[in-house]
This record gives C-alpha cells, structure tokens and sequence, in this order.
C-alpha cells in the first residue's frame, strides 16, 4: 500500500451530520465551532463568502465546496452582519445536536430575509481524538474545492443522495454517512496531493521517497521495536543522513514521531473501549504497562484510566494556522 493510503487509513469517523441550509438575502451566520472539522458547500442560487479569523474572505460558488476547521462565518456579502448559528438554530425550534447520537436524516434550516436564495449543504464530521491524528492537525484552516476543477466527478451525485428528501427508505443514514466520510476522505487527499511538495510536517515527509518509506513502517507497525537505524534501513539511508533528513521534513525526530503516533493509536483505543493495558502496551511496543502508562500521561498529561473517562476534553481545536 502507498504512504498517502496507509496515512489516510488513520482517519476514523464516530458520527456525521446532514444539513440542508436554505438562505434568503439578507442573511450572515457565525458558526462557533471548535474541534469539529465542517463541509459547507454552494448547490444552488446566489454565491456566498466565507469568512475565517484572521484570514481573507473567500467566494463560494454553486459547485464550490469548502472544508473548514473551527470557527467561522458563512455571509450573503462580504461585509454582511453575521448572527449567531445557535441562536437562529433554536428559534428554528430545530433538535439540539448531540454528538452521543446521530441524526437519523438530513436537518432542514431556512432563514434570512426573504431576499434570493442561496442553498448550501453542511456536513459535520464527528472524528475520533482528530486533533491527536497528525493528519488532521497538518491540515489548514480551510480547504476549498472548486466546482469547474473536475478533480472529483463523483462528487455531485453523491451531494444529491445526501440531499434527498426521501429518507424514509432503509439504509439512508449508514450510506449517507459512508458518503460523507468519502468525502471527508477525498477532500483531505484532493489537498495533500496539490500541497504535498509546499506542506510542512509529515506531509513534506511523505513527498520524499525514502522518508515515505520510513513513515509508512511506523504506521504499518507500531508496535516494532522501531530504532533510528532500523528505520534508516527501511529507507535505504545511513542512519546520520536519515535522522537529519527526517527531522528537516518532518519536524520532529524519527523516535518522537514514533511516540506520537503510538499515542495517538493508544487514545483512539483507550476512548472506543476499556482496553487491556497490558495487552496494549505490548501491541504499541513497550516492554510493560508501567512504561505505557509513563509514556502515555507525559504526552497526553493524564493516566490512561482518567483519558478513557473524559477523552473528548483533550480533543481541543489548535490555533489556526494560513494554508500554504
């Protein structure tokens, strides 16, 4: 399996969530998210901007989509007054979200000022511990696909599977959420392609060859008893011209990258069930629990006994940073 594969393979949804928003001019939303990586894309109607912290406005057209990583701001214009999401949400008397429980169907949201229309659909990707996945934390604040850019013909007819209004056929939502994950997928794999050689971390990794190799083995088997030279051979490199190359692409030592990858899989697994932590240390490649368990509060900076409890509250939004 190739290294881009094998880095995407990490990517595991707890939920999504479907919704149709129909928008009248004059219209803006604040949508104060954090954690939740969202798709907002244009269907129809009027092009809108989307407005993130710190950044320039960024016009969406019918057929654009945008993959937006914490808060942000969806307006009719670009200097529109935005209102806040929760708030329009409640006076819609829409369900609360809950992440514990996914939504049957798609939610339908109409509001603005009964000027043209603008038609969007957003989606909601509940990821397991994403901001522990580095994959996900490389990634901008915002990716945006364009509609003429043809790098995803599927695109459409999946958008209006996820739009129908016939719910009420059985299997709707396990194949709506496979779709909105593939797009999740892609979208993410859509960047790393066009950014890989520009990126930064171990996304640049990936685009050299030999260093690929080495962060293929780390994700293809965690738990080997990993060394600089052993991952040097994996490269076909000598282990000083390794150590130094991986570190300049990569941004962190090859044993370091190791540990936070380890980590990130010991979080993933502490938070989908009670596991064995004898049995999990061995299969992340530490010689007891009590070294797993040392390891694991130094990079996590609690117990695994008290991360099974509570995960989601280690699973912040970082600040944001300009794509490349």
């Amino acid at each position: 399996m190739d290294a881009l594969s094998e880095i995407l393979k990490s990517i595991k949804m707890r939920y999504t969530a479907v919704g149709t928003l129909r928008l009248s001019h004059p219209w803006g939303l604040n949508f104060k998210i954090e954690g939740i990586p969202t798709a907002i894309g244009v269907i129809e109607g009027e092009p809108c901007w989307l407005r993130l912290p710190g950044h320039a406005r960024i016009r969406l057209g019918v057929g654009d989509m945008a993959l937006v990583r914490g808060a942000y701001q969806l307006l009719c214009e670009p200097d529109a007054r935005p209102q806040d999401m929760v708030s329009a949400w409640i006076a819609q008397g829409l369900p609360a979200f809950s992440a514990d429980r996914e939504p049957e169907g798609p939610v339908y949201f109409r509001w603005g000022g009964g000027g043209v229309e603008t038609r969007l659909l957003g989606l909601s990707f509940g990821l397991a511990n994403g901001q522990l996945n580095p994959l996900i934390m490389s990634l901008p604040p915002c990716i945006v696909l364009r509609g003429d850019s043809n790098r995803l013909p599927w695109m459409r007819p999946a958008i209006e599977f996820l739009l129908s209004e016939n719910t009420g056929q059985g299997g709707y939502t396990a194949t709506a959420r496979l779709l909105a994950e593939l797009i999740f997928v892609s979208m993410v794999r859509s960047h790393l392609l066009s950014e890989s050689k520009g990126g930064r971390g171990w996304l640049r990794g990936l685009a050299d060859p030999r260093i690929a190799k080495a962060l293929v083995a780390i994700h293809r088997e965690p738990g080997a008893e990993w060394t600089v030279g052993s991952l040097a051979g994996e490269a076909g490199m000598s282990r000083t011209s390794f150590a130094a190359r991986f570190a300049e692409l990569v941004e962190a030592t090859p044993i370091d990258y190791l540990t936070q990858w380890r980590m990130h899989l010991a979080a993933e697994r502490i938070g989908e069930s009670r596991s064995n932590l004898k049995q999990l240390a061995f299969e992340l490649g530490y010689a007891s629990d009590a070294a797993f368990r040392g390891a694991f509060k130094r990079h996590h900076g609690v117990a695994p006994s008290r991360y099974f409890h509570a995960p989601d509250s280690l699973d912040a939004e970082p600040s944001c940073r300009r794509a490349s």
